[in-house]
């Protein structure tokens, strides 16, 4: 009887004390569900500007991602190089302090060297035969290379042919490149490109050019018509020549371990997100190239190239693509030059 008696009030004591941690919970444990409960979030950095049709793809693709995942997974954007160079948010990208990353395929090759196929000059015949070879076997090989450097490849955004802009003269065939101070990107490909059309290439970060054309450290620049107008090139430059050399494009990744680390219905709401981003920018950027070479065209001096004047410049690029056929890989070289040329 003793033993109940102390049963019940050990009971009692227990009730009471279980009571008072509820209403701790109450007072303490809503914030601490709501942190069980709030949104992974992940960075996505880049070096465009707000307003380009890359940030309206980055922003249908965070909105995708937000409606998809019930709000359960936030993407936020840092645009305008705000986390660093284009090297620095790649590497941030692969090492985990970055989630998102986005570069054209001559930055990637610092790790991924195959991807230097795609910096070589008057390879690519037209978006739409880049975009199928990205969809089959060149595409998943590029993948596969990506994803053991620490890269996962959600997709491509096109942008474009490079077209090149300076201060001293049109440039119509290689001679008129010779002695030139042109910023490129920081690739042997492009350098030794250059390097073959006579020019003197400097190895810049794209945040870089403005200023380095301004205080005439460099004598003019390669990009795409959109980026020379977002980036306001038009203001330190009056010549524009539509060479087209490349045809170039964005590939967005995912820290490799980040992704592996996601559920199922994670992974296929990033990838249906992009999907829908690369669909929609596809279709919107040749049309903003369109707009912007036309209105380069009524600010700058401006000058086509004509058939002849090209195969000038392939001729002299030529060498460039045995120069790198050992790092790239003959098999990958051949596949490439037969599968994004001519049809």
């Amino acid at each position: 009887m003793t033993r109940m008696r102390s049963m019940t009030r050990g009971s009692g004591v227990s009730r009471r004390r279980l009571a008072a941690f509820t209403a701790a919970a109450g007072a303490f444990g809503a914030p601490a569900i709501a942190r069980a409960q709030r949104a992974r979030e992940f960075r996505f950095g880049s070096p465009t500007p707000p307003g380009s049709i890359y940030n309206q793809a980055m922003e249908l693709f965070v909105g995708e991602v937000d409606k998809n995942s019930g709000g359960k997974l936030k993407v936020q954007l840092f645009p305008s190089s705000q986390l660093g160079s284009i090297r620095d948010m790649l590497q941030a990208t692969q090492l985990g302090t970055q989630s998102i990353g986005m570069a054209v395929p001559a930055w990637y090759a610092g790790w991924v060297k195959p991807m230097d196929v795609f910096s070589l000059p008057f390879l690519v015949a037209s978006p739409e035969r880049l975009r199928a070879a990205m969809a089959g076997s060149i595409g998943e090989q590029i993948a596969r290379q990506a994803d053991a450097s620490g890269f996962h490849m959600l997709g491509y955004w096109i942008m474009g042919p490079r077209q090149m802009v300076n201060n001293v003269r049109p440039i119509k065939t290689p001679d008129d490149l010779k002695g030139l101070k042109i910023r490129v990107i920081n690739s042997p490909v492009f350098l030794q490109t250059f390097r073959a059309l006579g020019a003197n290439p400097v190895g810049l970060d794209s945040a870089e050019m403005y200023l380095a054309l301004q205080q005439k450290t460099v004598d003019g620049v390669d990009n795409a018509a959109t980026d020379i107008v977002n980036l306001k090139l038009f203001e330190v430059t009056k010549f524009l020549s539509l060479t087209a050399h490349i045809t170039d494009f964005f590939g967005v990744c995912m820290n490799k371990p980040l992704w592996d680390g996601l559920g199922a219905d994670e992974k296929k709401v990033f990838q249906d997100a992009f999907n829908k981003s690369m669909d929609w920018e596809w279709v919107a950027q040749p049309k903003a190239v369109t707009e912007a070479t036309e209105r380069l065209k009524g600010i700058l001096q401006a000058n086509d190239i004509t058939p002849a004047e090209r195969e000038q410049f392939v001729k002299a690029t030529q060498p460039v693509y045995q120069q790198f056929e050992p790092t790239i890989g003959k098999e990958l070289l051949a596949q490439a030059v037969r599968d994004l040329g001519p049809a």
